[in-house]
């Protein structure tokens, strides 16, 4: 998915480039070119959000791909 341009993207400097992204129960783990990149970060500022009605994660500017 395309990374926001939110506090902690900026920090990394990954905001607004394409890397894949593993969901986590507590987290979102980012991964550039096969490799895990940083400590997790929180699904909000990663840009993933929760829907309030079923409680499941959706981006706006993602591509589902299975693991």
């Amino acid at each position: 998915m395309t990374m926001p341009w939110s506090e902690v993207c900026m920090h990394l400097r990954v905001s607004d480039q394409v890397m894949e992204v593993e969901l986590r129960e507590h987290g979102a783990q980012l991964i550039k070119e096969g490799r895990v990149f940083s400590s997790p970060i929180t699904w909000g500022e990663a840009g993933i959000y929760t829907d309030s009605t079923t409680g499941k994660p959706y981006a706006y500017n993602a591509e589902k791909v299975a693991a």
